[in-house]
């Protein structure tokens, strides 16, 4: 039963692959000032996607909420002592429509606001999170987020990361 669990877990922990290049970098990237001027954000731009992204995020806010119920539900019947696995797979399909709702409107979010951008500012957008996956993957151990506190090191300046694509 524990195996079963296990398995729960890491399909729940997965994340689809092939929209891994399309994610937008963490925050509220819209309303950062080095982000605006790299890419050439308009104030009307930075208003809609501020929109657009509250919108979605009160849908995804149930949706995650109903992800957890499902995910709960499908523990309690693998751990129960009566193992009933006509259940346990109508409880599972339960949890993968439940993240692929989820999925969906996550997805649907990033397609608002790719229209809201020009292609050439999407582009940008695109390699700014990409810089700053490269830096988070470069860390050393024990450093902070990118930007956050680190140890000086040799008399170094710390920079915040907005800084490091700028």
């Amino acid at each position: 039963m524990k195996r079963m669990m296990m398995i729960v877990v890491l399909l729940a922990a997965a994340t689809t692959t092939g929209a891994a290049d399309f994610n937008l970098p963490q925050g509220k990237w819209w309303e950062n000032e080095r982000v605006v001027q790299r890419i050439g954000l308009t104030e009307d731009q930075q208003a809609a996607i501020s929109e657009l992204v509250y919108q979605h995020a009160l849908k995804m806010i149930d949706l995650n909420a109903g992800l957890k119920k499902a995910e709960f539900e499908l523990g309690d019947l693998v751990d129960r002592d009566e193992f009933d696995t006509a259940a346990i797979r109508k409880a599972f399909s339960a949890f993968q429509a439940a993240r692929q709702k989820l999925e969906d409107q996550r997805f649907e979010m990033l397609l608002a606001v790719r229209g809201e951008l020009t292609s050439e500012q999407w582009r940008s957008l695109l390699e700014i999170r990409r810089h700053l996956e490269r830096m988070r993957e470069n860390r050393r151990p024990g450093e902070g987020a990118p930007g956050g506190p680190r140890p000086p090191q040799g008399g170094e300046r710390r920079r915040p990361a907005d800084e490091e694509f700028g």
